[in-house]
């Protein structure tokens, strides 16, 4: 279906740009030549590297009928079930408790269901680029610009780095453009100054909570909006803020997307039913809600006046300017170096909102420092995932506590 879904776009838009990446623009016709000299594939496949390299992957996949696993490429390739579940067609990562991420499972009509409402509900157009400042390898960048370009003919124009003067040189390089980023981008951008309203046809800013203050000071700037986008990688997209205004509260996720269904549950968490949610997850644990059009995610909120508003995220994993890690992961590189008797690995808000939370790491030496372990972990870890605060506390009560309990104890 999907690669059907393709050859559908590549008839309509086969001499229109696809791809611009490198100072170089690849038609869609282009992608389609180097597909076909792509030999056939056997087994799930890794869509990994360039922006092109991803795109490659993927479509090879569809053609040759295989499941395909968005990753980074930095990132080992995850242990993965031999007998994937029938019909499976698509992977994502989610952070695991024990410290290896685990994957989701999803059918063609399931990738397709979201990025058919994400084009129709942001209103995304073959005639104006997606900016590919996000990973097309993450959730958020995979279904609202690469899959855009496979099933609607959306060109994507790649970004290197998302530095001001890059990303100044790519939004001049069009018209208009749509520009999908995670709040700590925008807050760099904007105090950058380059922003141009009258070029960029919709901003988007999904990954991270949106703070107030950040919304307003760029809409005070020339008048971009920047719309609250909120998503799970279980479900795609849940909630979109279509609205011409800043928002009035930094709780409002807007409302839910045509063919999404919003409730909460006794605990007060939203609990999703859409033809976007997964199959399941690879090793389910108890109390997970996921499979069969149904999910129920670790957010805790209110719906007013058909708006989501969130309270509090109940999420395990540590959120770290829109990217996410599982502490387990982080627990497991420490107790590695041999140095320590234990570990445990949390996050504490930050002080800077758009960074969101801050991984701090409560440790007991058996031998060396806290500087030779900080050494050994530089080379295991991004460095977005090393800890940014550390305490070694003689207190064996800290212990005792949960991850939720010291995190509200630091706040």
């Amino acid at each position: 279906m999907l690669f059907d879904r393709w050859q559908d776009t590549l008839s309509r838009f086969r001499h229109a740009p696809a791809l611009f990446e490198g100072g170089r623009s690849l038609s869609f016709g282009d992608l389609a030549g180097r597909l076909a000299a792509l030999p056939a594939a056997a087994n799930t496949i890794i869509a990994r590297g360039t922006p092109t390299d991803i795109v490659l992957a993927v479509l090879q996949a569809w053609r040759d009928g295989q499941a395909v696993l968005p990753l980074e490429a930095s990132a080992p390739p995850p242990d993965l079930t031999t007998n994937l579940p029938a019909g499976t067609a698509h992977l994502k990562l989610t952070p695991g408790i024990e410290g290896k991420p685990r994957a989701v499972f999803f059918t063609a009509d399931q990738i397709a269901a979201d990025a058919d409402r994400l084009v129709a509900a942001m209103n995304l157009r073959p005639g104006i680029p997606n900016l590919a400042a996000i990973s097309l390898t993450h959730s958020y960048g995979f279904s609202s610009i690469l899959l855009p370009l496979l099933l609607h003919g959306v060109p994507v124009h790649a970004v290197e780095v998302p530095f001001p003067k890059v990303m100044a040189d790519a939004i001049d390089a069009h018209d208009a453009v749509v520009l999908p980023a995670v709040p700590s981008m925008w807050r760099a951008w904007h105090r950058a100054g380059f922003l141009r309203p009258e070029r960029i046809a919709l901003a988007v800013s999904a990954g991270a909570p949106l703070s107030l203050e950040l919304e307003h000071a760029v809409f005070a700037n020339g008048g971009l909006k920047l719309h609250n986008f909120y998503g799970a990688s279980e479900c795609g997209g849940i909630s979109f803020d279509a609205s011409d205004t800043p928002r009035t509260s930094a709780a409002d996720l807007g409302t839910p997307l045509d063919g999404v269904a919003v409730t909460l549950d006794a605990s007060g968490r939203f609990h999703i039913a859409s033809s976007s949610v997964a199959l399941g997850y690879q090793a389910a644990r108890d109390g997970e809600v996921l499979g069969g059009g149904s999910f129920l995610t670790q957010d805790h909120g209110r719906i007013k006046g058909g708006h989501l508003l969130l309270d509090s995220s109940g999420a395990e994993s540590i959120n770290v300017a829109g990217r996410k890690i599982g502490p387990a992961k982080i627990e497991a590189a420490l107790m590695a170096t041999g140095l320590l008797e234990k570990a445990r690995v949390f996050g504490v808000p930050s002080h800077d909102p758009e960074r969101v939370e801050e991984i701090t790491a409560l440790v007991k030496l058996k031998s060396g420092t806290l500087d030779q372990l900080r050494q050994r972990m530089s080379g295991t870890l991004e460095g977005w995932e090393m800890p940014r605060h550390w305490m070694t506390p003689e207190d064996d009560a800290l212990w005792q506590l949960s991850r939720a309990d010291l995190k509200k104890r630091h706040r």
